[in-house]
């Protein structure tokens, strides 16, 4: 990676963010095998050398995806948790952010989230893939408690853990069903955040 600083280092961020994000497409539509550093550069606009520059191998360029969703997940959720600070903890307002959140990930981010899923079984089980997924989840926890430590019911660090397990089962399940109509995701996220910490 470059180490210069300014314009050029700004100009090389970019380079770097639209070949992660043309990864992210690229995989979400065709899976994982169809990743290359030429499909890459051609989907993003940029010279092949530029992806060789970032990315040695194809899985420096599907771990740096796979932590740019990561990422997206936890400042989403971190910005739920900014909106609803300052106040006492209100399940319903919490289960009402997160079945909003969970409707936006299988519909208006379908494409992300599919690419999310589709990364993390391609890299099950790499030493750089594990650190993307312990340091997502630090952050979520970090989130989560920072919620829940205003929950006179909760025990954060099982209920952070169990929350995280159950949002993700439904937006797999959404996912893997293909069903068109996904409201039901409200309900179902309502009652779970009831049943745990109600």
């Amino acid at each position: 990676m470059p180490s210069e600083t300014g314009p050029r280092a700004e100009a090389s961020r970019q380079v770097r963010e639209a070949i992660i994000a043309a990864t992210v497409r690229i995989v979400a539509r065709e899976g994982v095998a169809a990743v290359t550093h030429r499909r890459v550069a051609a989907e993003a606009d940029v010279a092949l050398s530029s992806t060789t520059w970032h990315f040695a191998a194809k899985a420096d360029i599907l771990e740096a995806a796979l932590r740019w969703c990561a990422d997206r997940e936890v400042e989403r959720i971190g910005a739920i948790a900014d909106h609803l600070a300052g106040t006492d903890f209100d399940l319903s307002a919490w289960a009402d952010e997160l079945g909003d959140w969970l409707l936006e990930q299988v519909i208006g981010e379908r494409e992300i989230t599919v690419a999310l899923y589709r990364l993390q079984v391609e890299l099950l089980g790499s030493a750089g893939a594990r650190a993307v997924h312990r340091e997502w989840g630090e952050r979520l926890h970090t989130v989560g408690e920072s919620v829940l430590d205003r929950s006179p019911t909760a025990t954060p660090d099982l209920d952070v853990r169990l929350i995280v397990s159950a949002l993700d089962g439904l937006r797999m399940s959404v996912l893997n069903s293909g069903e068109p109509d996904v409201e039901w995701l409200r309900e179902a996220v309502r009652r779970q955040l009831h049943a745990l910490l109600g």
